[in-house]
């Protein structure tokens, strides 16, 4: 873009020349260029953010297309139970950290028991690590059965049972090698008796299973009679919360190339005003031609970017489902 010293010097000499004509519509030759300039820093703006605009226009198209189809069989769903919301008191995020915290309060407990098998520390935690993610994942199980239940109950109730009686099976086993490992430490003055080696085993497996219970329950609670309705609302959810990121990231870089580009638009309007100004001036009529009542307009192709935006919002005229957090 020019400086104002040559901007003045070319208004100085079209005064001179009389360019424009007091009555010519059509803008001086020096005004054409001065467009023609911001025009192409404008065109440099577009191609430097244009292929980030189109990767997340790649990405936005697959899921906007999932959306669709899945918002669909959701409404039919929906519409086929009488009920567009699932009926959870536990939300999801909640139920990953309780579920987390469970694992990680079996570990140390199940360690304990191991060891009196004599293996490396690593092979222990192993072990222990293995039976603190079963009990809870087997009580993710429970939880699911016992909400949802089947038709003859039955079915559910063997599941159940099946269940339960391994998984106490199994604790009871722990708690009697932990007991046999705790009688074993008595003999060195660990633990004051074998007895009370008893009462520590039992009180253990009872921990397992108030554990079990409280990850029974915490699997009942969020989770939904219908799976299927829990899946579409968690899936649509899902794409909804992706697509939004995509249009938020395609908005933030369409904001910033709008901004570079009104920003060219106003140096190059400045500059025109300028030359306007020295132009008329130096007039020996002092006349303002009749171009001066036009202003340029910054016509820069954006077709594809309003595409893009008109893709990108398409999402705000769908049924927008609750994010679970």
């Amino acid at each position: 873009m020019y400086n104002r010293r040559t901007v003045r010097r070319n208004a100085i000499v079209d005064a001179k020349n009389n360019i424009p004509g007091r009555d010519d519509p059509n803008p001086s030759q020096f005004e054409q260029e001065l467009m023609a300039m911001a025009r192409n820093e404008a065109r440099q703006v577009t191609t430097k953010y244009g292929p980030q605009l189109e990767i997340l226009n790649g990405k936005h198209k697959p899921l906007l297309k999932d959306y669709e189809r899945i918002s669909k069989d959701y409404d039919a769903h929906a519409a086929k139970i009488e009920r567009t919301e699932p009926s959870v008191e536990l939300s999801r995020g909640k139920y990953y950290i309780l579920m987390t915290l469970f694992v990680l309060g079996e570990i140390p407990m199940n360690s304990l028991a191991f060891a009196v098998f004599g293996e490396s520390q690593i092979f222990t935690w192993i072990m222990a690590v293995g039976v603190a993610v079963a009990i809870p994942w087997i009580a993710h199980a429970l939880g699911i059965l016992l909400k949802r239940g089947s038709d003859p109950w039955w079915k559910a109730g063997i599941g159940v049972g099946a269940l339960l009686l391994l998984t106490v099976g199994g604790l009871i086993a722990i708690g009697y090698v932990r007991v046999q490992y705790l009688g074993d430490l008595s003999t060195s003055g660990a633990v004051t008796s074998f007895a009370s080696s008893k009462f520590i085993g039992a009180a253990f497996v009872g921990l397992n299973l108030v554990i079990l219970a409280a990850a029974t329950l915490c699997s009942y609670f969020a989770h939904d009679t219908d799976p299927k309705l829990e899946h579409l609302h968690r899936r649509t959810n899902q794409i909804n919360k992706a697509m939004r990121a995509i249009e938020a990231k395609h908005n933030k870089i369409l904001t910033k190339q709008q901004q570079k580009i009104n920003r060219i638009h106003q140096q190059v309007q400045e500059i025109i005003y300028y030359y306007r100004k020295i132009n008329q001036r130096e007039r020996p009529d002092h006349a303002k031609p009749a171009s001066f009542e036009q202003d340029h307009a910054m016509d820069v192709e954006f077709e594809k970017q309003e595409d893009r935006q008109q893709m990108l919002s398409a999402t705000t005229k769908l049924r927008v489902q609750p994010v679970s957090k």
